[in-house]
């Protein structure tokens, strides 16, 4: 199953299988988020952006 990860130090959204704790990219600590995987995909660029956003000043 498909997974929505935020990742403080990259600033990067990362779609990953399973529960992962480490980013793919710098090995930091991932947050997960309570996005489900469709309802991110099913967002614009715009949307995305935003939520983007969201993730930077709330994580």
């Amino acid at each position: 199953m498909m997974y929505i990860h935020y990742c403080t130090h990259c600033d990067r959204i990362h779609m990953l299988n399973g529960h992962k704790t480490s980013c793919p990219a710098c090995g930091q600590p991932l947050k997960e988020l309570s996005v489900s995987f469709l309802e991110f995909t099913n967002m614009d660029a715009q949307e995305r952006d935003l939520y983007q956003e969201k993730c930077r000043s709330v994580l």
